[in-house]
């Protein structure tokens, strides 16, 4: 036996050990039944958005332009990078894409789905245009896993894996969120087991995918600091690696990716429509002032606590998705820190399955494109004759009443989880520092 093969071999030894825990475990029917819904679902399920990005894709593989897009250019150089690997086991498809589905104003044209929909190996492409989803899903579920203890993974694996609003969103819509969420809880863990500067850096590099974890930046300042130098340090780290990819960005485009997203995307601006006149022409921003004041509290109470982090994080999304116009797909935001906050409490996770079904019935307001649409490749153009949700509704009670309803549910149940998270972890602090203290005293 070489010296070459030696070594490699107790590497191949651990490798398969490890697969066979994983198999044998009690968490493998978890990993199972997650993985196989999945499968499931992915090749009979689309929505226009994910043709929209990958359309994007083949435009910049084809052309060499790949930086053209210059918004969210992080998420969209990684479906480059994958649409490049997967193109040539899509035989015949260069004519099923779209040179305009990925301009804004203009979007993706029932022409364009149409195309798509005929293409003879579709199941295969909307599998393989998955994939990255279920693949960062899994890295979710492994890390959250690995956040808690041994006696609770079986449980915190299922909130996540099979979570009706995970599933919805990475296999069924097929949003991209879930390759964020996971470089996001990457740093989540790294920064608990004392690397906050990677921490920081994934924590920058999810929030440059995704803006929604941009919100939680201050929060992991003060909550991973151990000096009031360090808070800076990790200021400056996340400025930083903002400003690297603005800079590269601009050398390489010409435009500002910063400016892109506040000019050219509606999100910004839906943190600002909810809002009050408070006279002589003021307005009262509600989201902004409930995340101002959410962080002062923070920087009152934690004191650069690391055990703060996760609950406050939920509390950030909780208060985000209360307080604020959004789509259901980015609702996914709310899942990872959330269950990590309430696990052990029966009670939280009957509030978190109202969210779930509230936020199923308010999905109802965009018809079939979140409906019957969505399995169109399965079911063809019988969807067409299948019924509007909204109409049905509609026939027993005003669709602005019904709307509202659940609406202010919806808001209600997330505004009432973000307390009793927060209060739950003040309480626990409160528990754990009257008892060093009476040790202090023995």
């Amino acid at each position: 036996m070489t010296s070459a093969t030696a070594e490699a071999t107790p590497k191949t030894t651990s490798r398969l050990s490890w697969i066979r825990s994983a198999v044998t475990s009690e968490l493998a029917p978890i990993w199972i039944a997650g993985i196989l819904l999945r499968l499931l679902l992915m090749p009979f399920t689309v929505h226009s958005d994910i043709y929209s990005i990958y359309s994007r894709s083949y435009d910049a593989v084809s052309t060499g332009h790949w930086f053209s897009f210059s918004s969210q250019i992080v998420i969209q150089f990684a479906h480059n990078l994958w649409f490049a690997l997967i193109q040539p086991l899509l035989p015949h498809s260069h004519g099923i894409w779209s040179p305009t589905a990925g301009d804004i104003g203009i979007g993706v044209q029932p022409d364009d789905m149409a195309r798509f929909l005929a293409y003879p190996h579709l199941a295969r492409a909307l599998f393989l245009m998955k994939l990255p989803y279920l693949a960062a899903d899994l890295v979710t579920g492994y890390v959250l896993t690995k956040l808690v203890a041994p006696c609770w993974r079986r449980r915190i694996l299922s909130l996540w894996l099979l979570n009706p609003i995970v599933i919805f969103v990475s296999a069924v819509f097929g949003r991209h969120d879930s390759i964020s969420i996971a470089i996001v809880m990457l740093s989540t863990l790294f920064a608990l087991q004392g690397r906050r500067y990677l921490g920081v850096a994934l924590l920058g590099l999810g929030s440059a995918a995704r803006f929604f974890p941009a919100f939680l930046a201050p929060f992991y300042a003060f909550a991973f600091r151990r000096t009031r130098r360090e808070l800076y340090l990790l200021l400056g780290g996340l400025i930083g690696f903002w400003l690297v990819i603005e800079l590269t960005v601009i050398a390489a485009t010409g435009n500002s990716p910063t400016f892109a997203l506040i000019n050219r995307y509606p999100h910004i601006e839906y943190l600002f429509d909810m809002s009050v006149d408070v006279g002589g022409g003021d307005s009262l921003f509600i989201f902004p002032f409930a995340y101002a004041m959410l962080f002062l509290w923070f920087v009152h109470f934690a004191d650069g606590q690391m055990d703060s982090y996760i609950p406050v994080a939920a509390a950030v999304m909780l208060v985000l998705f209360g307080f604020t116009y959004f789509n259901p797909q980015y609702a996914i935001w709310v899942v990872p820190f959330l269950i990590l906050s309430i696990y052990q409490d029966g009670r939280l996770m009957l509030l978190h399955a109202a969210q779930i079904l509230l936020l199923g019935l308010l999905a109802l307001q965009w018809g079939a494109a979140l409906t019957w649409a969505l399995f169109q490749p399965l079911l063809g153009d019988q969807v067409n004759t299948l019924p509007g949700a909204m109409n049905v509704i509609g026939s027993f009670i005003s669709a602005d009443v019904y709307l509202g309803v659940v609406r202010t549910l919806f808001t209600a149940v997330s505004l009432w989880l973000a307390f009793l998270v927060l209060r739950n972890w003040r309480t626990s602090a409160s528990v754990l520092a009257a008892k060093d203290t009476l040790n202090v005293a023995d």
